[in-house]
């Protein structure tokens, strides 16, 4: 009887001690799996932070490189400007036109103002030149006759910004032989066209054989163009001072 009791018991137990003999060495075999797939993944994080940091201080570098850049190309452009605008009527005095600056009336007619010894009238009406300049005669004037950079900055400054204006400066007898209307000598006073100017443009039949002042963009001060003396635009008369 004891016997019986040793076989059947025996049996069960050696069973039960190989199945755990088994499983074992599998969940060993897991854990390890575990920490190297834990180590590879912590290296090919610190590769990324490496490379990432790499990358990093070279776009820093690159931005640096490209500021130094951008400085010296301004200052080329700045030296450039400079030396450009010394003789460029468009840019001398520009405080001229910075503000627009209340006309003074002075010893001169209501509605007109006053500047060094002459008087100045702004049209608010448009007309062709000659037209224009016939009311300035009715008025007892002439067109605006320009005899120094003084008298164009002032005038600048006190007109209109935006708007363009007939001057006493025509082509009356032959192309190129530009005249004032009072008799001033062209070639004896400074001249203060636009870059380009005069071009005569034959946007009409007559061609462009008068003067006008006119501004640009980015300045007020007025600048000479010729203009087809067919077009309407104001007008300034100026008259001897009282």
């Amino acid at each position: 009887m004891d016997s019986i009791q040793y076989d059947q018991f025996g049996t069960s137990d050696i069973e039960s001690n190989h199945s755990q003999l088994k499983i074992i060495p599998q969940r060993g075999m897991q854990s390890r799996v575990v920490h190297l797939l834990y180590g590879v993944l912590v290296l090919l994080l610190l590769i990324l932070l490496l490379i990432t940091g790499l990358k990093f201080s070279q776009l820093n570098q690159a931005i640096v490189d490209v500021h130094l850049y951008l400085e010296s190309l301004n200052k080329t452009v700045m030296s450039a400007c400079a030396t450009s605008s010394s003789s460029d009527p468009a840019t001398i005095n520009h405080h001229y036109y910075d503000e627009y600056q209340l006309p003074v009336r002075g010893t001169c007619s209501e509605e007109w103002w006053s500047f060094q010894d002459s008087c100045y009238l702004a049209s608010k009406r448009k007309l062709n030149w000659n037209s224009a300049e016939e009311k300035c005669i009715e008025l007892g004037a002439h067109l605006l006759v320009l005899n120094s950079e003084d008298e164009l900055d002032y005038i600048s400054q006190v007109i209109d910004a935006g708007e363009r204006y007939w001057v006493g400066l025509v082509e009356r007898t032959q192309e190129g032989h530009w005249t004032w209307v009072d008799g001033t000598d062209y070639k004896s006073v400074p001249h203060f066209w636009d870059k380009g100017q005069p071009d005569d443009w034959h946007v009409g039949v007559s061609g462009e054989d008068c003067g006008q002042l006119h501004d640009g963009p980015h300045r007020r001060r007025k600048l000479w163009n010729d203009a087809d003396c067919n077009l309407m635009y104001n007008y300034i008369c100026e008259a001897k001072g009282k």
